[in-house]
């Protein structure tokens, strides 16, 4: 089984409902359907199934992006990409997974 691995700071929004997407650079190889464990250390806390998978550039990530990541703005999803990953650039691929959470493990 495929796994997301997240920040423990992440764990209470995605359980919660509120952080429903994670975004990833690069291209990622999830399909729609297909049920993932989701983890924080390496250790599972919940399994999600995959609603949807978008790839798009940064520069066409949209405040509404952010918002379904958990996020309060574009700017504070960017910065937090950047932190993660170093230098992103605007015509850098990211992927956009969107998830439900189908089994909480907590």
């Amino acid at each position: 089984m495929k796994r997301l691995n997240f920040d423990d700071e992440y764990v209470r929004s995605i359980l919660d409902g509120e952080k429903v997407t994670t975004i990833r650079k690069g291209v990622k190889d999830y399909q729609v359907n297909e049920i993932v464990e989701l983890t924080v250390n390496h250790k599972p806390f919940a399994k999600a199934r995959i609603l949807d998978v978008v790839v798009k550039r940064v520069n066409e990530l949209r405040t509404e992006d952010a918002i379904k990541d958990g996020f309060k703005s574009r700017e504070d999803l960017l910065q937090t990409l950047k932190k993660i990953y170093g230098n992103l650039e605007n015509d850098d691929v990211v992927t956009i997974i969107r998830f439900n959470i189908i089994d909480k493990k907590i």
